[in-house]
């Protein structure tokens, strides 16, 4: 098979994001003739702009730096790569070369004409990358573009825009792995960005929420469902505003809702929900008006199975739905003052 068409072939069969990125950088270097190839994942804020190694090829083989569930080790300010900064702020189109101190780079936007760029690509080489090579770097770029389109199609909730159910089982499955390989706050990574939740080492740990939308069968016969699922929508909207870039929000179905938070302390991690609860009660919903939420969180711990610590967290929203409602419950503070009882958790078992 013709070297290009086996790379396409291997790209477009990718299901996975991280995997995704090491392909598209192997057949970089190839096509493009390079020493080294850089991904860069690009995180827009309004104070900084961030990012990200994700995946290199070089001489060395092809390697990750992204996990999917934390930002890429050693993110940092796009000011301490002045290469891709220059190329960001002159808005240097697709393989124009950018000089650097070592070697010559030449910068590769990931990115649509008219959105936010998702990533940068660093080829270095020795000399600039001739045109055709260049038209093969471009082509592979957008072919890249499309798989993640794709794989956002199939990973999200068509109404709301979150993640979808069966998105979130293979991340919650991905993050007891990286606890059991790694340790519970392993992964957190110390960046300079300005909103950044932090959590002391050593003590910070994944989070689970459970969102449920109280008396929406209430809003659903009285105002129609094509009002109930505005609700959602603007309930999903708020969501993306209250929790960070870094955690995941879900639509299970209905008007349930689930919440991962990225490693971080108890009290922080119920000041983000809390922070949450509060923007749902105080906003005023067209036509609906209020509309509250119940929310009942608990930890992810390196021993746990999916359906042990979904049930914790169904446990406390449930004690958060019987005790008046609009409120926010943890797990371990339910435990620790005697309303609920711990459940011994069957490691054997580890399927949903």
């Amino acid at each position: 098979m013709d070297p290009l068409l086996s790379h396409v072939d291997l790209i477009t069969r990718q299901r996975h994001r991280g995997e995704l990125a090491l392909r598209v950088v192997a057949a970089l270097r190839e096509m493009a003739g390079a020493r080294r190839v850089s991904l860069y994942k690009v995180f827009h804020h309004p104070h900084d702009t961030l990012v990200g190694l994700a995946a290199v090829a070089d001489g060395k083989g092809v390697r990750s730096f992204d996990d999917g569930l934390d930002l890429p080790a050693d993110t940092t300010s796009i000011d301490e790569l002045p290469h891709l900064r220059d190329h960001l702020n002159a808005g240097v189109g697709a393989g124009d070369a950018m000089p650097a101190r070592k070697a010559p780079h030449q910068v590769f936007t990931l990115g649509r004409d008219r959105g936010a760029p998702l990533g940068l690509v660093d080829i270095e080489g020795a000399a600039p990358i001739e045109d055709y090579r260049r038209d093969l770097v471009e082509g592979l770029l957008v072919l890249m573009l499309n798989c993640l389109d794709m794989l956002d199609y199939s990973e999200t909730d068509t109404l709301t825009g979150l993640l979808n159910r069966k998105t979130f089982d293979q991340f919650l499955i991905d993050i007891l792995s990286s606890i059991n390989s790694k340790g519970d706050g392993a992964i957190s990574v110390d960046t300079s960005h300005p909103a950044r939740r932090l959590a002391h080492p050593g003590v910070s740990q994944h989070w689970l929420g459970v969102v449920d939308v109280d008396h929406f069968k209430q809003i659903n016969d009285r105002y129609g469902h094509l009002i109930g699922d505005e609700v959602l929508i603007l309930i999903a909207h708020l969501m993306k505003s209250s929790f960070r870039f870094q955690d995941r929000l879900f639509r299970f179905g209905g008007e349930e809702f689930v919440v991962l938070l990225k490693p971080t302390e108890l009290d922080n991690a119920e000041r983000a929900f809390e922070r949450f609860r509060r923007r749902m009660e105080a906003h005023s919903f067209p036509q609906v008006g209020q509309a509250t939420v119940s929310i009942g969180f608990t930890r992810i711990g390196p021993h746990d199975n999916p359906a042990h610590i979904l049930g914790q967290a169904d446990e406390a929203l449930y004690w958060a739905k019987g005790h008046g409602r609009n409120r926010t419950c943890s797990y371990p503070k339910l435990c620790a003052e005697g309303h609920l009882t711990p459940h011994v958790v069957n490691t054997e078992v580890d399927l949903f």
